[in-house]
Parts: structure tokens; sequence; C-alpha cells
């Protein structure tokens, strides 16, 4: 099987090309959020993640029933919707796995993900609770696959858990009851310090599902980005790029991210992206939609620059050299590097 390679995803829309990015939109009280409208401004990102929950908890849930997410933000674009199972755990809110499907089918999802009980960290492998959350989230998931209604609308099984095999029994059993358009592995933000455990359930089921797409939710910061895209995740959404930029966090796939207040007092930045390249350095710093944008504009410079390696064939050079200045995330990746190559 090969991990590193540029794939499709055939949608009731279009083509989607992976790996893929979705920027996380949180939505708010109009509908925008404080997102900027990134699709009228970067052709390679047309795509938005948005969750049943939120959507439902919105003013704007009629407005968005009737006009549908394409004719309300892009008519051209790509949109995945999750249920929002995370939040509503959160929030100890219980919801139903049929009107969130609804509402996803309803909206014009082109992916939606069944209704998953997240799994987090202090949920020990062996205790009910852990059991308990998986076995609702499998069913959940047999029963959205069961009553849909959309055919065209991709449908990906969300699978948690906090080891490896329970996470392959439980792809097992979906398996045998219902064929699946994907998977998306949900729970592993909490998780996000342990590089470890998180290399070992992506690649675990990687593994498992062979060629099936893999969405992994809320890791797509730009640094993770590279070690999912090696481990062979499809499509991956975060919301870091609108956070970072509310904290005037810059990032920048050659040094970092940085915090705007240590930058030294320049009048330009030096990248040449749209936003730098029209604006100084103190109208950036005090805009953090500006920032926010200037983030995806990065992250789609870091999407091509790693479809052109994978394409060459040379992505291993291409990460040896990206990771070499980072040692965290340097270990993480010398790690993955064994378990594709089978060595751990």
């Amino acid at each position: 099987m090969d991990y590193h390679a540029v794939k499709y995803i055939e949608t009731a829309h279009g083509t989607l090309e992976t790996p893929c990015f979705f920027p996380v939109n949180n939505f708010g009280k109009k509908g925008k959020a404080s997102i900027p409208e990134y699709w009228n401004e970067i052709p390679d990102l047309k795509q938005m993640l948005i969750n049943a929950f939120v959507i439902k908890k919105s003013d704007q849930y009629k407005k968005i029933l009737q006009k549908g997410l394409r004719s309300y933000y892009c008519h051209d674009g790509h949109f995945f919707v999750d249920s929002g199972g995370f939040q509503a755990r959160d929030q100890k809110e219980a919801l139903d796995p049929l009107e969130i499907l609804r509402i996803q089918e309803n909206v014009g999802a082109d992916i939606a993900s069944t209704l998953d009980i997240p799994v987090f960290p202090d949920d020990k492998i062996l205790c009910t609770t852990h059991s308990e959350l998986i076995k609702k989230s499998v069913e959940n998931a047999l029963k959205s696959i069961n009553y849909r209604q959309n055919e065209e609308m991709n449908l990906f099984a969300a699978i948690h858990g906090n080891e490896t095999s329970m996470m392959v029994n439980m792809i097992n059993f979906l398996e045998k009851k219902a064929k699946f358009d994907g998977y998306a592995i949900g729970g592993l933000v909490p998780k996000r310090s342990n590089f470890i455990q998180i290399i070992n359930l992506i690649y675990s089921v990687r593994k498992k599902i062979k060629d099936q797409p893999l969405h992994v939710f809320g890791l797509g910061g730009p640094s993770m980005i590279p070690l999912l895209i090696y481990l062979g995740v499809d499509s991956f959404d975060s919301s870091s790029f609108i956070l970072a930029g509310s904290h005037r966090v810059y990032f920048s796939p050659d040094i970092g991210s940085r915090n705007m207040n240590e930058f030294p007092l320049r009048e330009r930045l030096p990248c040449v992206c749209p936003v730098c390249s029209k604006h100084t350095t103190n109208e950036i710093k005090m805009n953090r939609r500006l920032i926010a944008l200037h983030n995806l504009w990065m992250i789609t410079l870091e999407l091509r620059r790693i479809k052109s390696y994978i394409e060459d064939n040379s992505l291993e050079d291409y990460l040896d050299y990206r990771f070499a200045c980072n040692p965290l995330i340097n270990q993480a990746y010398r790690y993955a590097k064994m378990k594709v190559r089978g060595l751990a």
C-alpha cells in the first residue's frame, strides 16, 4: 500500500483532491464567525468543515437549511459536516444520530461523519465508560448508514479509542455490518501532546482500512499536517489558523509559528503571499483576519509543496529537512518513519 499518494474523493459536486485541508468555521451568531472569506481569495482552498451541532444551535439555522451551505458560502466548494459529537459531550448534551444525519443531508454536505461519542484520554481502556462510548458510537454509525436518504453524500464512520486493537476491532465490526465511504478519527485533540499514541492510532487505522479515505479531526496545524500526510491521512481540519490569528501568531513553514510581537520592527514581512504583499507589518499585526488569511496561505503553500514532493517520490527527503529544526516533532517523525517501514 502506498501511504504517500495524491488521491481523489468523488462527491456530488465534483472531485476532491487529497491530501486536503478543511478550515473549520466556528459559525458565530451571523454564520460568518471570525473567518476571512478565504474561498474568494485562495484558489486551492474551496473547502470548509462545519458541524451539525453548531448549525443546529445557530440563529442562522433556518436560513442555512433554506439556502444550503453552497449558496450561503461558496457555490463551488466542498463541505464536510461533522456531527458535533465532541462539542456535545463537552457540553453534556445528548444528540439524536438521525436528527444530525438529516441536518447534514439538508444543508448539502459533500462529506458527513456519523455521530460519535468521543473517548477522552481519562476514559481508561478497561473501564466501563470507555467501552460504552465506543459501543454507542458504533450504534450511531450503523443507524446513520442504514437510514441515509442522500446516497450521493459521502458518509464517514467516526471512530474513537485509546488503544489500537480496540480501534481495529471497531472497524472490523463496522465493516461486517455496512460499507462506509471512509473513516474519520476523532478525539485526538486532547491527546495531541502524546505523539507516540497519535501515530500508533492513525497508523493502525490506515493499515486496517487500506485505501479507503481517512480523515482526522482537529489536528490540521502547520507542524502536524506533514506528519499526518506521511502517515497516510487524506484529509484533516483545524481552527488553528483563526485561533492563531486572534493571538497574533503568524505561520511560516520555514521558521515555524511566531508571535508577531516578537518580530523586529520592519515595514514589510518576509513573505510574498497576497496578504503580506499588500499590507504593512503593522496593518497585519493589528488585524486578526489578515493574520488568519496569511496563515491559510501558508497552509496552502505547505500542501502544494508536499503534493509536489509526493509526485516526485521524495516526500521523506522534504520531511527530513522540514522537521530538522523542531526536535519534538522530528522525534515523532522518526518514530512514524519506523512505523511506515515496519520497524516499530
